[in-house]
């Protein structure tokens, strides 16, 4: 072979050699960048799901606090002036009795102590030192049974397993989203029927409520706008994201509605 032929070959084989080394670092560059990039964008998106996330807890503490400041105003100042009107009444339908205007006054009365009775269960229901003291099984049983006395709505409520310690922060979130899912119930199903069943598991918390009511259509709420449809649907959903829960709306119109909320159980590691 001539000495200039292995010239050539040996520079287009240089030349190759060069090529391929650029090329892969051309493509380890792009790669970088893009993982680089990728990493930079779930960072970025991690800081958003982070400052989110306590922007809604303090919403929710903020609006429990005023939830529990409206309860104690309730209970210590409407509850016992309406107490006082009751009880002039009761000393007015002794003195007046057998005479005409003490049947008015009767159902009057009646009246007071019904609405005595409702603000008492409402206050109640606003205050989450309730859930404290009693739970989350019996709050969840005495909404219900608050909404069967005053909205003449026919209400089950049924628990399977065995109850597992539940963070008291994430029971906070969870009844008050049963609350705004039974107010909404209230509002806009027109249903006769309202169940709940609570079961607990060895690998969740499962709480199903749901209603014979109109139902609805859940992608059309979802695609209008906060003005038209208003946003109970997306707080639920964040609510939900905020303890770690999953939420599964069911609804068709004339179906009623399902909604199913999952809370995966947590785990203690013991070390020995």
């Amino acid at each position: 072979m001539k000495p200039t032929e292995f010239e050539i070959i040996y520079t287009l084989a240089a030349a190759v050699i060069i090529m391929l080394a650029l090329s892969g670092f051309v493509v380890y560059f792009i790669f970088s960048s893009q993982k680089r990039r990728i990493r930079q964008d779930h960072e970025q998106q991690q800081l958003k799901e982070a400052y989110e996330k306590e922007v809604l807890t303090t919403q929710i503490e903020s609006r429990d606090q005023t939830l529990r400041d409206v309860s104690q105003e309730i209970h210590d100042n409407m509850g016992q002036l309406l107490s006082v009107a009751r009880i002039n009444l009761n000393i007015l339908e002794k003195e007046l009795d057998g005479q005409a205007p003490v049947k008015r006054i009767t159902d009057t009365n009646q009246i007071l102590a019904d609405v005595i009775k409702y603000i008492r269960m409402l206050s109640k229901g606003l205050n989450s030192d309730m859930l404290t003291s009693y739970g989350l099984r019996e709050s969840i049983r005495f909404e219900l049974q608050r909404i069967e006395q005053t909205a003449m709505i026919n209400c089950q409520f049924h628990t399977q397993g065995e109850d597992f310690n539940i963070d008291s922060k994430k029971e906070i979130v969870i009844f008050r989203m049963v609350q705004e899912i039974l107010n909404n119930i209230l509002k806009h199903a027109a249903a006769t029927e309202i169940s709940i069943s609570m079961v607990y598991t060895a690998l969740d918390f499962q709480l199903r409520i749901s209603d014979n009511g109109k139902g609805f259509s859940p992608g059309d709420n979802y695609s209008r706008t906060i003005e038209d449809a208003g946003s109970g649907l997306r707080n639920l959903q964040k609510r939900a994201a905020l303890v770690g829960a999953e939420i599964n709306i069911d609804s068709s119109p004339g179906m009623g509605t399902i909604i199913t909320i999952r809370l995966p159980k947590i785990t203690e590691h013991v070390t020995q």
